[in-house]
């Protein structure tokens, strides 16, 4: 349903292998988002990200990218657009999504068409090792499609890289509030040596353990073990971001769907 139900997802169908996919129960904030509350039939999360900080008045930032709020759904224009066509199931049907690639999108919106050409040029820059021109490369795509989540997991990733957790967790909160973020294969694919990721996350580790109670620092090491598919690591770095960071509802949420027994289904 990620593919098919996220916005600005079929921009990316060609090089975007897929989510997270082991969970026994959804998050139910995952299921809708109404204005600044995330909100289903089962749990509700007010937003408040406790890793986002405003950038200081003293450094000039070309763009400043405001995660004290979701990241905002479509336009009204451009919700036309932001998803593939209805794959036309019957209402009430049991049978699955179509497991097909969905069409190429209109290209007839030049603020996509030009999202996502600077979005081509940061996965390229991204790639050669380039991270800082990434990083802006991606931001200016953000401006112009701010809908698009793909866009901000990516712009966290090219933090990670440059080392800027803190703010590299900041953009994730904002990511996962709203859905699940990418598996291994997704991330595999935008490094063109996976030893290269491995130093990256490794650095990371070794940085939780230097700093054992920074919340922040968990929970994106968190979010990196759920790309690799390393629940159990994952589970015990959210209990430690509650344990450090009362404010953050979300990974407190994200502990309770990874840790729901199999009856939480029933």
């Amino acid at each position: 349903m990620w593919n098919w139900g996220r916005p600005w997802y079929w921009n990316h169908w060609r090089w975007h292998s897929g989510y997270w996919n082991y969970w026994r129960v959804f998050p139910a904030f995952w299921v809708g988002a109404v204005g600044g509350a995330l909100a289903s039939p089962g749990d509700t999360l007010v937003y408040d990200n406790p890793y986002y900080a405003p950038p200081s008045t003293a450094v000039e930032v070309p763009i400043v990218i405001n995660y004290s709020n979701p990241i905002p759904p479509p336009t009204g224009e451009q919700a036309v657009d932001a998803y593939p066509p209805d794959p036309g199931l019957p209402e009430g049907s049991e049978e699955a999504l179509p497991t097909t690639d969905p069409p190429p999108p209109p290209t007839d919106d030049p603020a996509v068409n030009e999202a996502n050409q600077r979005f081509d040029e940061a996965r390229k820059a991204f790639k050669d090792g380039n991270y800082a021109k990434a990083q802006t490369l991606v931001e200016k795509a953000i401006e112009l499609l701010p809908s698009d989540a793909t866009l901000h997991e990516f712009r966290a990733l090219t933090l990670f890289a440059q080392k800027k957790y803190k703010e590299a967790a900041g953009t994730l909160y904002a990511v996962l509030s709203a859905g699940p973020g990418w598996d291994k294969d997704t991330m595999a694919g935008l490094y063109s040596n996976w030893q290269t990721y491995t130093d990256q996350f490794r650095t990371l580790e070794n940085y939780v353990k230097a700093h054992p109670d920074e919340g922040y620092a968990h929970f994106l090491l968190a979010y990196h073990y759920l790309v690799l598919a390393s629940k159990d690591q994952a589970v015990d770095q959210l209990k430690q971001v509650v344990r450090v960071e009362p404010k953050d509802q979300l990974s407190a949420a994200l502990l309770k769907a990874l840790t729901q027994p199999e009856s939480g289904n029933q």
